[in-house]
């Protein structure tokens, strides 16, 4: 069989990320105590055991349903990573203002590090994994690639339930938007969900450090930092959805994905 499920893997798949969004947003809820909080804040106080619980998830659905065409081989050929030179330049870029600005605490970086990379696991494979593959039963490739980057972008929105903030929550729904393409291009050009589950990690690590070295240098100066931190993912976003688009300049909408093998440049 093609795909899993047959026509029924659309709707099935729709309900899974129902239930993931419900098991990440009421999850972070529940840790919090009710209380409002950044995503920062709620970082510093321990792992995101909802995001954890998310992922487990995902994982016994895929091991029940059979699903395995999520793209979790490795990159084929491996010389296609060399794609992710952009990527590894943001990374770069982040870590190195965050080192400016003065590293918080290993152990705080260290939670860090661990809680983006389940948010990446998690992510990636709810949206570029699950609902992209049960888009691509129903609809041609580039409508797949589109409603999964806008479905990854509005989740964001639901962070205002923990946050407050929904103006903030706006926004990064339409940068989780424009990023949420990139890591599509790079899953479409490398045939792996490997590097854009890499990426999405270590593009977190990185934006975190920095609203974390920015939050320790207010304190310890006494003064205010500013939205600039914040801002500095949003300045920077454009490039990287404009980067996805070059990738897929050569894509054509009735290419398959059946195969492990990444669609040709």
């Amino acid at each position: 069989m093609k795909y899993a499920y047959g026509s029924a893997r659309l709707p099935l798949s729709l309900a899974v990320y129902i239930l993931w969004a419900a098991i990440t947003i009421l999850g972070g809820i529940w840790l919090s105590g009710g209380q409002q909080q950044s995503l920062s804040e709620g970082l510093s106080k321990g792992p995101l055991w909802n995001v954890i619980a998310a992922f487990l998830f995902l994982v016994a659905v895929i091991l029940i349903t059979g699903w395995r065409d999520l793209k979790f081989g490795p990159p084929d050929p491996m010389s296609s990573l060399r794609i992710m030179w952009l990527p590894a330049l943001y990374i770069l870029g982040f870590l190195s203002i965050a080192g400016v600005l003065g590293l918080p605490p290993f152990n705080l970086m260290l939670l860090i590090l661990i809680s983006t990379a389940f948010v990446g696991l998690s992510e990636e494979t709810m949206f570029r994994g699950i609902l992209f593959q049960a888009l691509r039963t129903r609809v041609k490739l580039w409508p797949a690639m589109i409603w999964t980057s806008v479905l990854f972008g509005s989740v964001h929105i639901l962070n205002a339930l923990t946050t407050g903030e929904f103006l903030n929550a706006l926004l990064q729904a339409f940068t989780a938007t424009l990023s949420g393409f990139a890591f599509i291009a790079i899953l479409v050009r490398t045939g792996s969900i490997w590097p854009a589950i890499i990426y999405h990690a270590l593009w977190d690590f990185g934006t975190f450090s920095i609203s974390a070295s920015s939050q320790a240098g207010a304190e310890a100066s006494g003064g205010n930092v500013g939205g600039w931190a914040f801002l500095l993912p949003v300045g920077l976003v454009l490039p990287n959805f404009l980067y996805g688009v070059y990738l897929l300049r050569n894509v054509r909408n009735d290419d398959v994905l059946s195969t492990d093998k990444p669609l040709a440049a």
